[in-house]
């Protein structure tokens, strides 16, 4: 089942699952929380239940032809859109070509599913025209089309996007649901201690858990153990010594946020 898939969310789940099995589903979502607690995933795995030529639309099988091709990306009627880094730049921004192109394709009836399914990843780095330029998508929103916004700060939205959203919120993982992804997809036995110190350098993000376990990239160059030295033992009148240390290590530019995490 689709949503046995998503751990740790039991809240956004049984919400949807009602909106599933009642049948009003809105015309749009925001999905928001920090990232990688499950908020895309659940994206996926709710155009797959909507359009499941099995269990559709309370569930989804993850067998059929739609939903391998949901997985994979490749559905007709699936249109995901992520930020870009622009040449030169060092932001990666949604811009208006891109929400013009998504505007082009949500004017025709799905192809092949129930539904379509757009999944607007990072969306509050959409700039300000593209923003706009969705807004009236959202304020007309085309006939049997699913809008998924995905946001870690929904702040950043334009307050006129949030609210023609139904927003769903996304909370840290918790440890139980760390430990059954961690044996499950990383297969490391990782012991209690382990965990423990997992959890509190992850936030309980799945992003970071996967950072927090690769002790090597860290700990073989001692920057860790150095750092926490270093906080341990300075004081006002020392503060010299932070300087130095975080000017030497700012010059690492290829591992600067390796060093920060």
């Amino acid at each position: 089942m689709s949503f046995d898939n998503i751990l740790g969310q039991d809240r956004p789940k049984e919400s949807l699952k009602r909106s599933l099995q009642s049948g009003r589903i809105p015309n749009s979502y925001l999905f928001y929380g920090q990232d990688s607690v499950g908020k895309k995933l659940t994206a996926y795995e709710l155009g797959k239940a909507l359009n499941c030529t099995i269990l559709g639309p309370i569930d989804s099988c993850d067998d059929c032809s739609s939903c391998l091709k949901i997985e994979k990306g490749i559905h007709p009627d699936g249109h995901t859109l992520e930020p870009q880094i622009p040449p030169g730049a060092r932001q990666a921004v949604i811009k208006i070509d891109a929400i013009r192109e998504l505007q082009k394709k949500l004017t025709y009836l799905p192809y092949e599913g129930q539904t379509k399914i757009v999944i607007l990843d990072d969306a509050e780095n959409m700039n300000l025209q593209a923003a706009n330029s969705f807004l009236k998508t959202l304020e007309e929103p085309p006939s049997k089309t699913l809008i998924i916004l995905i946001a870690s700060n929904p702040y950043q939205l334009l307050p006129t996007i949030v609210s023609r959203c139904q927003g769903i919120r996304f909370h840290p993982l918790p440890i139980e649901a760390i430990k059954r992804i961690v044996s499950k997809h990383l297969l490391l036995e990782t012991g209690e201690n382990q965990l423990e110190e997992v959890e509190i350098r992850s936030q309980r993000s799945m992003g970071r858990v996967a950072l927090a376990l690769n002790e090597n990239l860290i700990e073989s160059s001692g920057h860790r153990e150095e750092l926490i030295d270093l906080i341990t033992e300075v004081s006002f009148k020392q503060m010299d010594r932070a300087f130095r240390w975080t000017k030497e290590q700012g010059k690492q530019v290829d591992r600067i946020q390796l060093i920060l995490d």
